[in-house]
């Protein structure tokens, strides 16, 4: 079965969006001295592909992964994610995109404590304008389809990590976007649950047929990518 509700079959499902980047360089100034985060990065992604980013903490994965999904402007060089020029993007634009062609999956969930699982998956929704009634049957579809039917009205306090992590992938998928950004999606949970919750992403790469980016310190987890890279220091490395 798919997880999207209004795409069935996995042969009609849009195919994923490619990432072009060349030159990317992104510099934190504040009171102490610049932190050069991103040097000079060059890397591309095919559409549909399976990518993991490993490296220590500080090295620049995350920040890489934040221009990406749309949450930084870059600073210098290029950024194309499908037909999206994120640098020449205005703030308007660059806020549909996030809306529209990304989907987020967290360490940390990002739910809301006081929702239920339905109504954190319905808020994406809401964010894009879908109406009312269609976003009810869409976060109840979507619920399903990551195994939590019957979850979905319980807040996330009374749910399981692995069943939060499912919640939060299903609000990833709610705008049925061409690229997923996860940022060490298992690092909260025990290995079977991080097993399961792995397979979940994999699955919804191969049935939506789109762009998968993983996040991850898991040796494991990043060998199951298609292609893996390290990032070090601010630059790709491998």
């Amino acid at each position: 079965m798919s997880l999207n509700p209004h795409d069935p079959a996995p042969a009609s499902a849009p195919p994923g969006c490619a990432v072009h980047i060349r030159g990317l360089t992104h510099v934190f100034s504040g009171n102490a001295a610049p932190v050069v985060a991103l040097s000079a990065i060059d890397l591309d992604i095919p559409a549909g592909g399976h990518v993991a980013l490993m490296g220590p903490s500080g090295a620049g994965k995350s920040t890489l992964l934040s221009l990406v999904g749309g949450l930084d402007r870059p600073q210098r060089g290029e950024l194309r994610v499908g037909r999206h020029d994120l640098a020449r993007l205005s703030g308007d634009a660059l806020a549909a995109y996030r809306r529209t062609t990304v989907g987020f999956v967290f360490q940390h969930f990002g739910l809301l404590d006081l929702l239920s699982a339905r109504e954190n998956v319905e808020l994406a929704l809401a964010l894009a304008d879908v109406p009312l009634h269609e976003r009810h049957q869409r976060a109840g579809a979507l619920l399903e389809g990551v195994g939590l039917g019957r979850r979905a009205d319980h807040r996330p306090s009374a749910l399981s990590g692995g069943e939060r992590q499912r919640v939060a992938i299903a609000r990833a998928l709610a705008n049925n976007p061409g690229l997923i950004l996860a940022d060490e999606p298992t690092g909260n949970l025990d290995a079977q649950t991080a097993m399961l919750v792995l397979e979940l992403l994999e699955r919804v790469h191969r049935e939506q047929g789109c762009t998968l980016v993983v996040v991850t310190h898991n040796q494991a987890v990043a060998e199951r990518a298609d292609h893996r890279y390290l990032v070090d220091a601010g630059k790709l490395v491998a």
